[in-house]
């Protein structure tokens, strides 16, 4: 069974207004949005034993090119140890967006498997694109929840968006919002345990 509630978060400074928190939860997982630029403050989802743990960190450009990724360091098609990737390919991480197949319905973005929990994460959305940010500026000064440390790479993004510059670049999709047009885009979150 799912139940939604909703509950003051706090008070904007001199007047700006509430932020309220909605909790989403379901025998799956349970998530905390607060109405401040629609953030998730929290995501509880099950591992291999049936524990529910916390995995949001709590408290990321294309310059109009589309570049193959096909034998770079930003082949991200099959699955790789990301930790390992960064260090043969020596990049200091990913902040970078990645160009989805067109399509204006939902299509599949990304797939995450974390080996020590057996969680998986599945992306899909109506996006064309997805930004790639792995935690490149922690550097464990960051206390999170419960004193947790945060360094470098520790956690990581996967926004879906429009292609950055796009609005400069005529043949990336459209991002214009005309008056009487509707925004309307859709990002699913999966999650499952291997």
């Amino acid at each position: 069974m799912a139940s939604v509630t909703r509950a003051v978060f706090g008070e904007l400074p001199s007047g700006g207004g509430t932020v309220e928190k909605f909790q989403l939860q379901s025998d799956l997982l349970r998530v905390d949005i607060i109405s401040w630029g629609c953030t998730i403050t929290a995501l509880e989802v099950k591992d291999r034993q049936g524990r529910a743990s916390d995995v949001v960190l709590g408290f990321a450009e294309l310059e109009g090119e589309v570049a193959p990724v096909q034998g770079t360091a930003f082949d991200l098609r099959k699955p790789v140890e990301l930790g390992k990737h960064l260090q043969d390919f020596h990049l200091n991480g990913f902040d970078h967006n990645f160009c989805l197949k067109g399509s204006k319905e939902k299509h599949f973005c990304a797939r995450v498997h974390h080996a020590a929990s057996g969680r998986v994460l599945e992306v899909y959305t109506t996006q064309p694109g997805v930004q790639f940010y792995t935690g490149n500026f922690l550097d464990g000064t960051l206390k999170g929840k419960n004193g947790a440390v945060y360094p470098k790479h520790s956690g990581f993004c996967l926004e879906t968006q429009n292609w950055p510059d796009a609005v400069n670049q005529p043949r990336f999709p459209p991002v214009l919002l005309r008056p009487g047009e509707e925004y309307d885009h859709t990002t699913w979150c999966k999650f499952s345990v291997a």
